[in-house]
């Protein structure tokens, strides 16, 4: 048997080169890249439209002409896989080997002087890319020349370049060892105007974080415009409403400050802000001590982050240590009469801060501090990839429930390493990640972060829309509005038509109360749509799933019945249990059993009745809840328990279904949290209700579950719309509706009652007051 050797064409260099860089200003940088992990302290770019030509300079340590023979010349090596440190301990960028090939990319020829401290002389090495085109040729047809030159130092040759465009000379002054690599690309395949040099400085000052130290400098130059460019100064963001820095280390612990800068501190105590609940439930995250230091602080773990995660793959384990810095940025607004009584935002010179968006905004993926592209890069199909533009469809408006940011309105820096971050491989091309399940799950947890952010710009917006709102009267302003239409309706009918400049300003004022009104109600009534279309969907088969319910049990004992007259009994003594049929049909009916109870219980909850609105015996309704829920929750080994107090006829003025809505989904969170690992066996659910004449119907719900997650530092914020501790196992992302609690206040809050949390963990309690008819 013969054995015959692979080989591959010369196209593939085409494909891995010319084609698998995006554009040209990101195989320049793939080049310099090469050149920091080379230990260069420098590396400069020329560009020459006029003569047709590239330059790329940098003083690392070059290559011999063994290391040309034995990795330059390879595709795919591994040599910076299995050698991920440089010589002075930089992490190298590169690893997959094909880097060399950014240079087809950008010219059909090349010419590379590279010289190491050791060698006599400097190698030229040369290759014409279109040979690669010849048609039928391999790889191996396919040679480069190399040659020795006449006793020029490597530093002699860049001098001579840099004299050829009249340039400083002082920026070679740190390369002082005669080691280095120069190369020289012609034939260039791109047209290079103006446009795309200044495009190319953009992205070289966004190749290294702000406010890194660096070794190493880059500089560009032009041939059309000389004076343009120069060195290369990463971009400092200065200008920021929030700044959130987060750290974690390798055992998944993690530190995250907030700073605040959207607000002047001084006038909140004007407006009463410290007096408001928020300030009260919370005080270590919104007291006066918290806004005058300028930021408060949150310590957890990665798992805490993402509560309900299960790490059936241990993805958390692979992430490792990394660092997230992110700022929010308003565009505009906050000018406004209106706004400025509201929010006493600081002055901001907006027209700067959407130039600097414009231009750099966008969350940037950097690994050991060199960019990971195209990540957060402006009119690229990556600039949103955490895809916080599709969760802001949820709610991008700050004062209500649930608001989520604008991609627009972000800067961010992640930084990751290749050492700390081993699963995160780069894609073929260099440009991006591969996406598997721990990038999955690392990019729900950058999203978890910028919730921290989101939920404290909520909060405390919302909080001063409600002072501003109860200090201006807004329903004042609704209530006087419909009494002066109702005059004028009156005048109008009696032949008097005129009206004051006062009425008018009164009549202006409800308008605008209630268009304001009016928006908050469109918001809540999207959410309501999706819950809508889950019930009709229920009470369209209602019919249908009414005579399943009624048809379930019996057939089994139908069964069972008919097989008894036909199976010798002595026989099926003789088989396994696994194969006895009447043990399967018990299984079979036991799970029709628990079908039925929830098709019972679906049907139940929305009957039309449920939906009138009408005076409900609240005692004659607790009997029927009781008994409904026992013998669900029974079933899970769950005790349940219902006080009614002294009380023997309470009314309740209302919809009944709102009263299930309410009840409902605090058993349904409870037992949830009895399934989770950290709860202890006593599995036990309670109601107990009391009647006041003056402060109505009393109810305390208490639980003797885990409670709330140990990383939800702020307690009310489960009552906040899609906030949800339900995961995808593998990458984290949050499945379930996070409606819940949600619906259970707005239901409350739609009967002018209260809902206050008194214990969160552990166990879980509530007190509900509603009032009575």
């Amino acid at each position: 048997m013969a054995e015959i050797p692979f080989t591959v064409s010369a196209r593939t260099a085409r494909l891995i080169g010319q084609e698998n860089f995006a554009n040209a200003g990101g195989a320049i940088i793939e080049l310099i890249k090469n050149a920091y992990d080379a230990d260069s302290l420098i590396g400069i770019v020329i560009i020459d439209p006029i003569d047709d030509q590239i330059l790329i300079i940098d003083g690392g340590t070059g290559m011999t002409e063994e290391k040309i023979r034995s990795h330059w010349m390879i595709i795919g090596t591994d040599d910076k896989l299995d050698d991920p440190l440089s010589t002075d301990e930089r992490i190298k960028t590169g690893a997959k080997g094909i880097g060399r090939f950014a240079i087809d990319r950008l010219g059909s020829r090349c010419d590379m002087y590279t010289k190491t401290l050791e060698a006599k002389e400097v190698i030229l090495w040369s290759v014409d890319w279109e040979k690669f085109n010849k048609k039928s040729a391999v790889i191996s047809d396919i040679k480069a020349t190399l040659d020795y030159t006449d006793g020029k130092s490597i530093i002699t040759i860049a001098k001579e370049y840099l004299s050829e465009y009249h340039l400083d000379e002082s920026i070679l002054d740190n390369w002082v060892e005669d080691k280095g690599t120069i190369i020289r690309i012609t034939n260039l395949r791109d047209e290079w105007h103006q446009k795309n040099i200044t495009s190319l400085y953009s992205n070289l000052e966004l190749l290294v974080p702000p406010k890194i130290v660096s070794t190493f400098n880059i500089h560009l130059f032009s041939a059309l415009n000389p004076k343009s460019y120069g060195k290369v100064e990463s971009t400092v963001c200065d200008d920021f409403d929030y700044r959130l820095v987060a750290a974690n280390d390798d055992e998944g612990n993690i530190n995250i400050k907030v700073f605040r800068n959207e607000l002047n501190t001084n006038e909140l105590e004007g407006l009463g802000f410290f007096s408001s609940d928020i300030v009260s439930n919370s005080p270590s995250i919104y007291g006066t001590d918290i806004f005058e230091k300028g930021f408060f602080e949150i310590n957890t773990t990665l798992l805490g982050l993402i509560p309900g995660f299960k790490d059936v793959d241990n993805n958390l384990s692979k992430i490792g240590s990394f660092d997230f810095e992110f700022y929010f940025m308003k565009r505009g607004g906050g000018q406004e009469k209106d706004e400025i009584k509201k929010y006493p935002y600081k002055n901001v010179n907006y027209r700067d801060r959407v130039k600097w968006l414009n231009e750099f905004g966008g969350i940037k993926l950097f690994r050991d501090y060199f960019r990971v592209r195209p990540y957060g890069e402006a009119k690229s199909n990556s600039f949103d990839w955490l895809d916080l533009g599709k969760r802001a469809l949820q709610n991008p408006t700050v004062t209500r429930p649930g608001y989520k940011v604008r991609p627009q309105q972000t800067y961010g820096i992640v930084n990751i390493s290749r050492i700390h971050n081993i699963s995160f491989e780069d894609k073929s091309s260099r440009e991006g990640i591969q996406e598997n399940d721990t990038f999955s799950l690392f990019k729900n947890i950058l999203i978890e972060i910028i919730g921290v952010f989101e939920n404290d710009r909520n909060q405390v917006m919302m909080t001063l829309k409600k002072i501003f709102d109860e200090n201006n009267k807004r329903e004042k302003a609704k209530e006087e509005a419909k009494r002066k239409a109702k005059e004028k309706k009156d005048k109008e009918s009696n032949g008097d038509e005129e009206t004051s400049a006062e009425d008018t300003s009164t009549l202006v004022d409800g308008v605008l109360a209630f268009e304001e009104e009016n928006e908050d109600l469109k918001d809540e009534q999207k959410l309501l749509r999706v819950l809508a279309s889950a019930g009709m969907i229920v009470t369209s088969f209602a019919h249908e799933l009414k005579n399943m319910s009624d048809s379930l049990l019996p057939r089994t004992s139908d069964l069972k019945m008919i097989l008894s007259g036909l199976v010798d009994a002595e026989k099926l003594k003789e088989l396994p249990e696994e194969l006895d049929p009447m043990i399967l049909i018990d299984d079979i009916q036991d799970q029709d059993r628990k079908l039925k109870h929830w098709l019972d219980f679906s049907l139940g909850a929305v009957r039309k009745d449920k939906r009138t609105y009408r005076k409900i015996d609240l005692v004659d309704y607790l009997k029927k809840f009781e008994r409904l829920w026992n013998s669900i929750l029974t079933k899970k080994k769950i005790e349940f328990s219902i006080h009614r107090g002294v009380f023997s006829e309470v009314f309740f003025q209302g919809h009944e279904i709102d009263l299930d809505s309410i009840f409902n989904n605090l058993i349904a969170n409870s037992v949830d949290a009895f399934n989770r690992p950290d709860a202890s066996s006593v599995r036990k659910i309670e109601f107990r209700f009391e009647f006041d004449v003056k402060t109505g119907i009393n109810v305390v719900y208490e639980d003797s579950g885990p409670g709330l997650e140990g990383n939800i530092v702020d307690a009310n914020k489960i009552f906040l719309p899609f906030v949800s501790t339900k995961r995808d196992e593998h990458t984290g992302e949050q499945i379930g509706t996070g409606l819940g609690m949600w619906i259970t206040k707005s239901v409350i809050d739609d009967y002018d009652g209260t809902i206050r949390l008194t214990k969160i963990r552990p166990g879980f309690q509530v007190n509900i007051n509603l009032p009575a008819s």
